[in-house]
């Protein structure tokens, strides 16, 4: 937990319970000590903490359970930020930016990918190239510094993942990475699921774009196994979609069938909006009836059975 931030949390607490900065630090810290906490020119030890808690009449378990929460908030809102800036929704994003600019529960990442979504919905208005886009997403992630180091952690492989979908002359160099660190287990896992379900996305889809397809069916498979043991639910259809097709081009039929089973089998509990778009893509990608598929594929099991 990040000390200087609970501190400033526990400083609008103060605020709010209308107590002055005098009485809530007398007989604890000195005025100047505590904007040393306040500004991490020093760290706080949990007896001031625990000190500070007390002086708000709050419980300090309480004030931190609270804080995880406002935290979480802030996370998924700048995750809807981003998700409708992917989607081109500019006017929603747009108003759920400003919700962001006013929360002061928004942690680092999070502001990181709240300016790069920023960055993304300016190229989306054409306000600049791709060429631009491409170099102010790697400055604004760092991106010499990340390619350096042997390891990553999971919002990391994310920043890569997304400059790979729009930088075509970094594709390969950036696929090569994520998979030497994937194959050789140097991500660091930080508890946020969709950062590494994404970065397996990305890697899969461009595994597919070079043909390489008996590596399409290992992530995907690595992917799939990632989800089930998370009990995510999030890309799944297309782990098992982009490994349907893996198996499609090396002519591997009855797995390929089996995989494309599996994806309109998830696809069945979304909700429909979600679920006709995946079907449309199968009907462009491989002229087949989704739903003719699945129930076809259903009697060749039920008959399987009562054989």
């Amino acid at each position: 937990m990040d000390i200087v931030k609970l501190i400033n949390y526990m400083e609008n607490l103060r605020y709010e319970r209308k107590l002055s900065q005098e009485e809530y630090l007398y007989n604890i810290i000195s005025q100047r000590q505590y904007y040393r906490y306040r500004y991490g020119e020093s760290e706080a030890p949990f007896e001031v903490v625990s000190k500070l808690a007390e002086r708000l009449q709050i419980p300090l378990l309480k004030i931190i359970t609270q804080y995880s929460d406002d935290s979480e908030k802030g996370k998924k809102l700048v995750q809807q930020y981003f998700n409708l800036v992917i989607s081109k929704k500019s006017a929603e994003a747009e108003s759920i930016f400003l919700k962001i600019n006013d929360n002061n529960m928004i942690d680092e990442d999070s502001r990181t990918l709240a300016k790069l979504g920023k960055i993304l919905s300016d190229y989306n208005r054409r306000y600049f190239s791709k060429i631009e886009l491409c170099a102010l997403l790697k400055e604004n992630m760092h991106f010499k510094e990340i390619m350096q180091r042997n390891s990553l952690h999971d919002f990391e492989l994310y920043l890569l993942g997304l400059l790979m979908e729009y930088s075509q002359p970094d594709r390969d160099i950036i696929l090569e990475k994520l998979i030497y660190l994937f194959d050789n287990k140097k991500v660091l896992l930080g508890g946020n699921i969709l950062y590494i379900t994404q970065a397996y996305f990305w890697i899969i889809k461009n595994l597919g774009r070079t043909n390489r397809f008996k590596e399409v069916i290992l992530f995907a498979q690595n992917a799939i196994d990632y989800c089930r043991d998370e009990f995510s639910y999030y890309c799944l259809e297309y782990f098992h979609y982009y490994k349907s097709l893996a198996h499609q081009n090396l002519e591997e039929i009855e797995c390929f069938r089996d995989e494309l089973y599996n994806a309109i089998t998830i696809c069945m509990y979304y909700l429909p909006e979600k679920r006709e778009k995946f079907f449309s893509q199968i009907q462009i990608d491989l002229e087949i009836n989704p739903r003719e598929f699945y129930q076809q594929f259903n009697h060749r099991i039920n008959e399987k059975l009562n054989c």
